[in-house]
C-alpha cells in the first residue's frame, strides 16, 4: 500500500490567523505550528507499508508529528523540491506549507509588504527542530522580490537574534523600509468663533421671528478669530523596490484671512480682529469690517449709500433710493422701489415690494418678510417668510417660502437647486414660472464671454471686408509674396491689417476655451428639486435642467426631480 506521510497539518490553508486570547485581545497566531519548516526540510515522503498503523515505522528522525494519507502525486509549487533518491518532497526556503485545494503543495513567504509599498517585515516562528531564518536567507528572499532598501545586517542579526527559539511564538520584524511621501497642503484658517449667519429664527409655526437676527455678527478689537495651519510642502517618496511615491497635496478646505485680522501677540498662529466692527465670511475669505449705522430711513436726509463695510439702517429704504455695501446690509424696516447691492447678506425684516423698479442683489443670502413686484438676486440662498408675488427672484442656491400661509404667485422665481414653498401658484390659475438647474453666476460668465466673442467675430468680419475692399481675395493665396510688390504705405496698411486680424484670431481660440471651462462649472452639490408642501395649482410652469412640465391639475405634497433616465420631470411625496 503506498502512501503519504506528511509533517504538516494539511488543513491548515493560511499561514496566520487572528484570534483573542484570555483578556479578550486579539492578536495574530499561526493556523497550525506544525506547518513552519526550514530550508531543505523533509514535509512529506511517499512509503510502502501493509497496513495505515505502520506509517509510524517510517518517520524520519526528530518528527514527532505526522499524518498518512492515501497517495497522490502533489503538484510541485513554490519553495517545494522532490528528492528521487529517499522519495521525499523538501522545503527549499524557510516558509509556512500547504497542501491547497488544486492538489499543490507549496510554501507560502512569510515576507510581509505594506498597501504603500513603503516597509517589509518578515514573520518567523521556530520549526520543529527550533530553526529559524539568517540574515543571509532573508536577504536571499528580499533580493528574490527585487526588494532594494534593506534594512542594515546589524539591525536585522540584532532582532534575529533576540528571538528565544526554545518558545514557540510568533514574531514580526521589519526587514525593508524606504521613504513615504510627505503629504502636503497649503496654508489655511479655521475660525475660532461662529461664522454661520442666520436669516431668523424659525419658529415652531414655520414663520421667521425677525427679531432674532444674528445676520449681523459683532466683533472687538483684539478678539481672537483665526488659528493658521501653516502650509506643509509636499515632498515624493519611493517604494522598497525603488519606484517613485508622488507626493500628494491635500485639500484642506478651512478660510483664508482678510482685512482688519492681525498676528496675536501671545501666539503666531492665533490671528484677532484689529478693529471693532462685524464679521464679513465672503466665499471663503473672513474679514472684518467696520459697520455704517442709518439711525432712519434712507431718505433725503441720509442720500444714496455707498459704503466699504456693512451697514444696517434702522429705518426703511424709501423709494428712488440705493444702498451698495461691501459686506451686509439689514434693514429693520421695508424696501419700497429702491435698490440694495451688497457683497455680503441682506436681511430686511419687512418686505420688499415695488411697482417695477426695486432690485435687490446680493453675494450672500438674503432674508425679508415678503416680495412683491421687485427683482431678487442672491448668489446663497434666499429665505422669504410670507410670499413672493409678481417677481422675478432667482439665487445660485436654495429659495425658501414654507412658513404656514408661505406662497409663490406669479413671476419666475428661479434656484439652482432647491425651490421650496407651502403653494405654488392660484385658483385662477395665475402663470408662475419655478426653475431649478441653472447656476446663475456660470451662466453670467457664459453670456458675457458669448458677447465678447461675438463683438471679435464682427470686429474679424470689418477687417476681411477691408482687405477684400482694398486687396481682394488674392492676398490669402500667398501673403508674402502679394505684399512684397505693394507700395511703402499700402504695404504697411496690410501688414497692420493682417496683425490685427490675427491678434483678434487669438482672442477668439482664447475666449473659447474660457467658454469650455465656464461650461465644466455647471455642476450641482445636490439634484435640483422643487417641493410643494402643499399644493401647486395648474398653470405653473416647472423647468429642471433642460426638462420642462406644465401643471395641469392641482397637486398636493409634491417633490419634483428629473428622471435622467427617462429625461422627464416627475414627483412624489415631499413628505
Amino acid at each position: 500500500m503506498k502512501l503519504l506521510l506528511i509533517y504538516f497539518d494539511n488543513k491548515a490553508d493560511k499561514m496566520l490567523v487572528e484570534k483573542t486570547d484570555a483578556a479578550g485581545k486579539k492578536i495574530i497566531v499561526p493556523s497550525s505550528e506544525y506547518n513552519f519548516v526550514y530550508r531543505d526540510e523533509i514535509v512529506a515522503r511517499v512509503i510502502d507499508v501493509n497496513t495505515p498503523e505502520d506509517a509510524k515505522k517510517y518517520m524520519d528522525p526528530g518528527h514527532t508529528y505526522y499524518n498518512a494519507i492515501s497517495y497522490i502525486k502533489f503538484k510541485i509549487g513554490t519553495g517545494i523540491y522532490f528528492d528521487e533518491q529517499n522519495k521525499s518532497y523538501k522545503a527549499s526556503m524557510y516558509g509556512f506549507v500547504v497542501l491547497d485545494k488544486a492538489g499543490t503543495l507549496r510554501i507560502i513567504s512569510p515576507l510581509q509588504i505594506n498597501k504603500e509599498k513603503t516597509k517589509a517585515y518578515y514573520w518567523i516562528f521556530p520549526t520543529k527542530d527550533k530553526q529559524i531564518p539568517s540574515y543571509s536567507h532573508i536577504e536571499e528572499i528580499l533580493k528574490f522580490n527585487k526588494i532594494i532598501t534593506i534594512l542594515d545586517r546589524s539591525e536585522i542579526d540584532r532582532k534575529i537574534s533576540s528571538i528565544n527559539t526554545s518558545v514557540n511564538a510568533l514574531t514580526r520584524i521589519k526587514v525593508a523600509q524606504s521613504k513615504s511621501p510627505v503629504t502636503g497642503r497649503r496654508e489655511y484658517y479655521m475660525p475660532l468663533t461662529n461664522v454661520d449667519k442666520k436669516a431668523g429664527k424659525v419658529m415652531s409655526d414655520g414663520h421667521i421671528d425677525f427679531k432674532e437676527v444674528d445676520s449681523i455678527i459683532q466683533i472687538t478689537k483684539g478678539q481672537e478669530l483665526l488659528q493658521r495651519f501653516p502650509e506643509i510642502i509636499p515632498i515624493d517618496g519611493y517604494t522598497i523596490f525603488g519606484e517613485k511615491l508622488l507626493a500628494q497635496v491635500e485639500a484642506t478646505g478651512g478660510f483664508q484671512k482678510g482685512d482688519n485680522i492681525i498676528p496675536s501677540p501671545a501666539d503666531e498662529n492665533i490671528f484677532v480682529s484689529g478693529i471693532d466692527g462685524c464679521l464679513s465670511v465672503i466665499k471663503n475669505k473672513i474679514s472684518i469690517e467696520p459697520m455704517a449705522i442709518i439711525n432712519g430711513n434712507v431718505d433725503y436726509d441720509s442720500g444714496n449709500i455707498d459704503f466699504n463695510g456693512s451697514v444696517h439702517i434702522m429705518g426703511s429704504v424709501l423709494p428712488g433710493f440705493s444702498v451698495k455695501a461691501k459686506a451686509d446690509i439689514i434693514v429693520d424696516g421695508s424696501v419700497d422701489d429702491a435698490t440694495l447691492i451688497a457683497e455680503g447678506d441682506i436681511i430686511v425684516k419687512m418686505g420688499i415690494s415695488g411697482k417695477g423698479s426695486t432690485v435687490v442683489k446680493a453675494n450672500g443670502n438674503i432674508g425679508c418678510k415678503f416680495i412683491l413686484n421687485a427683482k431678487v438676486e442672491a448668489l446663497q440662498s434666499i429665505t422669504v417668510d410670507d410670499s413672493i408675488i409678481n417677481s422675478n427672484v432667482s439665487s445660485n442656491d436654495k429659495i425658501s417660502v414654507v412658513s404656514q400661509h408661505g406662497k409663490i404667485m406669479g413671476g419666475e422665481t428661479l434656484a439652482r437647486h432647491e425651490i421650496a414653498v407651502n403653494t405654488a401658484g392660484s385658483s385662477k390659475e395665475t402663470t408662475t414660472i419655478l426653475t431649478v438647474g441653472k447656476n446663475i453666476e456660470v451662466e453670467k460668465e457664459i453670456q458675457q464671454i458669448r458677447q465678447e466673442m461675438a463683438h471679435i467675430k464682427q470686429m474679424v468680419e470689418d477687417i476681411m471686408q477691408k482687405i477684400r475692399s482694398n486687396y481682394g481675395n488674392n492676398l490669402f493665396e500667398d501673403p508674402k509674396k502679394f505684399i512684397s510688390i505693394l507700395p511703402d504705405i499700402k504695404k504697411k496698411q496690410c501688414i497692420q491689417l493682417l496683425a490685427d486680424l490675427s491678434n483678434l484670431n487669438k482672442d477668439l481660440k482664447a475666449l473659447a476655451v474660457q467658454g469650455m471651462k465656464a461650461e465644466e462649472k455647471l455642476v450641482f452639490d445636490m439634484e435640483p428639486q422643487i417641493i410643494a408642501k402643499e399644493k401647486i395649482f395648474p398653470g405653473t410652469q416647472i423647468f429642471i435642467k433642460k426638462r420642462t412640465r406644465k401643471i395641469e391639475h392641482e397637486i398636493t405634497n409634491a417633490k419634483f426631480f428629473e428622471d435622467p433616465e427617462e429625461k422627464v420631470i416627475k414627483f412624489t411625496s415631499a413628505v
